[in-house]
Formats: structure tokens, sequence, C-alpha cells
């Protein structure tokens, strides 16, 4: 097909930029077509797919192979260890069992003395059934001033309330912690408790409690703002049918998460305000580079998996030589506190000097190439971690405290409206604040509906 310079002066620079756009797709189709073609030919492997192990593909993308099934293992301790067993609660009811007859001959047995042959624990619940409080207030004329007067009711049993804090309590434990929908949570409220509720009913629950978790968040974000070190993350969140972001901005202590529609810098911005920590903790996305901080520690797990792949797909030796200077940095990382400063600051000096050795060769192979490029380019922050010690070497905290909304989002399939988002964010902060706390889950949710401070310090 040939086009002549006069006709492709009469088409308008929108279609030329589509047509240019189009070509280019084709030439990079092909060119990949006769790239495989030439190692067909000359015998060469093919290129090893991008899995979680050696790129940025999330886990949940890779194929999983079938486990090897374990011989099961002896009971009790391993050879040489102490054994260990459950431990005995206090119990709440004793039944003492007798023997009454001989089973062999038929002696009776009941009056004569018996020692103890044995004692164990059952532990059980006991079933669990809805109790209705129905409130009765009275009321009357003063007879001396005749005013009319009516009673108070106890709290929690409030006019127009329905469901008491209990009740409420756990619904907005099953939805958020579990992640259960609200027909999960409405079948677990009807089969196990034996309470008919409606699913109006059980989002009512939930958004009724918006104020006070609203409240928990809020002082969580404050708690974030001032920290000196950040990590930040961010994964897709579904919500009303539209792509949207959840973030994540953590340290050790705390933990805030926010569904926005927009994956830029005006996010980073918007959260943080005025504040300006010390170090940011990421991986290289384009919108985390617009951070505010000081110093940028890259997240070294991405950077060892992409370097896995240029091993894997190219054999090449300056990626192996990179990844194992890496380990061998994050290794160093972990025993600051039992080195001899001198020694670890010796330590330090040699890796720095070792990967600047490392720099000085460009690899052969386009994958490597661009990974030479990204720490030519940021080279100042690969090894912020090593000089210290509350800078991780990874994001990977930042990571985990997004896993539990990864799974949220493939059992619920998202959020119907932008409140329910919001939120579910606000839940999920102080979920895995109190998680990083040590805190029981269920209690702590109580804690902050009964308007109660749930954090104790900061």
């Amino acid at each position: 097909m040939t086009t002549s310079r006069e006709h492709l002066q009469t088409i308008d620079k929108e279609a030329l930029i589509d047509g240019y756009l189009l070509l280019e797709g084709r030439v990079r189709s092909l060119e990949k077509q006769v790239e495989d073609l030439r190692q067909l030919l000359e015998g060469e492997p093919p290129q090893p797919p991008k899995t979680p192990e050696n790129s940025s593909v999330p886990p949940g993308q890779s194929r999983k192979a079938n486990r090897k099934k374990k011989l099961r293992k002896k009971r009790g301790p391993k050879a040489g260890h102490e054994g260990r067993s459950r431990q005995r609660s206090p119990a709440d009811e004793i039944i003492e069992c007798r023997v009454y007859e001989c089973a062999r001959c038929g002696h009776d047995l009941s009056d004569m003395p018996q020692h103890e042959a044995g004692r164990h624990q059952v532990i059980d619940i006991p079933p669990i059934r809805p109790i209705v409080h129905e409130i009765v207030r009275y009321g009357r004329y003063c007879p001396e001033c005749g005013a009319y007067q009516r009673a108070e009711v106890p709290k929690g049993f409030e006019s127009g309330r329905v469901f008491g804090e209990n009740l409420e309590r756990l619904v907005v434990y099953l939805h958020h912690a579990h992640p259960l929908s609200y027909q999960r949570v409405q079948h677990i409220l009807s089969e196990v408790c034996q309470l008919d509720v409606s699913q109006g009913a059980v989002v009512n629950v939930v958004k009724n409690s918006a104020f006070g978790l609203q409240q928990a968040a809020k002082h969580i974000h404050e708690q974030v703002n001032q920290a000196a070190v950040i990590g930040s993350d961010e994964t897709t969140a579904r919500v009303d049918g539209q792509t949207h972001w959840q973030w994540v901005f953590q340290t050790p202590e705390w933990v805030y998460m926010l569904i926005h529609p927009r994956r830029n810098g005006d996010v980073l911005r918007d959260t943080l305000g005025d504040a300006t920590p010390e170090v940011w903790i990421s991986d290289l996305g384009s919108a985390q580079l617009q951070h505010p901080a000081q110093h940028f520690q890259v997240c070294l797990a991405h950077q060892v998996r992409d370097l896995q792949y240029s091993i894997d797909a190219h054999r090449c030796a300056w990626a192996y030589h990179i990844q194992n200077l890496l380990y061998r940095a994050m290794r160093l990382g972990k025993h600051r506190n039992t080195l001899p400063e001198v020694h670890f600051a010796r330590q330090v000096a040699a890796i720095e000097a070792h990967l600047d050795q490392l720099m000085q060769t460009y690899p052969q192979h386009a994958d490597s190439q661009n990974l030479w490029r990204r720490f030519r380019k940021y080279r100042d922050s690969l090894f912020i971690f090593l000089y210290r010690a509350d800078v991780p070497p990874t994001n990977n905290a930042s990571e985990q405290a997004l896993r539990n909304s990864v799974i949220y989002r493939k059992v619920t399939g998202g959020f119907r409206t932008d409140w329910g988002a919001t939120l579910y964010a606000d839940v999920i902060s102080i979920l895995e604040t109190a998680r990083r706390h040590g805190l029981n889950l269920f209690d702590t949710l109580a804690t902050i509906l009964d308007s109660q401070p749930a954090f104790s310090h900061g």
C-alpha cells in the first residue's frame, strides 16, 4: 500500500497521529515476530515469561503449579525439642465422671473411693441467639408545675435505634475485617445468629458507623504526616464501575489509606499538605517520584526481581553481579546492630565502591541496559537505608498493608458508592494500624464506635 505525499498533506494532524501510532504498533509486533523466528532458526532458547519472581507482575496473575503432597509428620515434638501442649483455661464447669459398676463382673463401685484417672478440657460456645430489648418509657405531668416529664433511656437504647451496639460492631467487623459482602453478612446473621436482617439494614449499620471511624482515620492521617520516614504504594480499586486507586501511606506504627480517582502527584500533595518527610520509600512509579521528601529510597525488592529477568532471559553477568550486590547490602543492613560501627562503615564504603565499579560496564542486552540507565539515574537513592537505621531497603510493608484490600476487591468486586469506598479506606486504615500496634481488631473497632480513643500513644 502506497500513499503519495500530496495525499498525506491533505490529511489533518489528528488522523496522521493515529496512523503513525497504528504503524508503530505494527512495526513492534513484526519486530517481535522476526526476533522469535531468528531465535527458533538459530536454536536459541525462547525468552522466559515474566513472573512475580523476575518482574513486578502481581502474584495473583501468575499460574500456580500443583504443590507436591507432603508426608504426614509424626505427632509430638521434633527430636531434641521440648514438647508443648495446649494451655489449660479456667474451667466454667467441671463434669465429674465416676465409675458405678465393674464392667467385668458387675460389682457395685459407686460408694467406693475413686482416684483421678485422667483430665481433659473441651472448649465450646453456647448457641448464639439474639436478645431483644423492649424499652418502655414512662412519663407524667408534674403536680407542682404542670410540666410533662418523660423517663430517659439508657445509653445504647436511644429512640430510633433498631440494633444494639454489639450487633453493630459485629456487622462492621465482619464486613471490613474479613472481607465479607453485605449479602454474606446477612446470611451469617440469619444462619448462625438466628436473626433475620435485610441487606438494606446491614448497609445502614455500616453507614451509620462512618463518623466515629472517620475521626479515628483522621488521627492516623495526622500521625503519618508527622513521620520522618514514609512508605507509599497504590493499587487499583473499582468504585461505581470506574477504576480508582487505593493509596497507602505507612510507617512502622501507622497506616493511612485513601481511595482516589487519580494516580498522580496531586494526590501526594493533597494528602501530605505542608508535611515534608525526610525519606520517601516507594517504587519508581511516576506519581511516587513527585514526593516532597528530602531523600528517596528505591524499593530494592522490585530491582532484584527486574534483575532476575535479565539473568533468566539473557544470562547477563552484569545483572547477576548487581543483584548479588543488592542482596549483600540488604544483609548488611540487617546486621547493623551486631557489627562495630567502624566495621559497618567500612562495609558500606566497599559496597558503594563496588557499585561504582559495576556501573562502569555497559551491559549488552536491552533489558539490562534499561536497568543500567535506571540505576545511574537513581544512584543516590539505592543505599539510603545503609545510612539510616529507620529506613528499610524495601517497600514490602506498603505492599503487605494493601494485601487485604486486594483480597477484598476480589471478593466483593468493588464499591457501588463513593461513601462506601471512603468508609472502607477509613476502616482498613484503622485495622492495619491496630495490627501494627498488636491490638485486637474487634476490640479496636468496638472502642472507636464507643467514641473512645483506640490508640494509646501518638
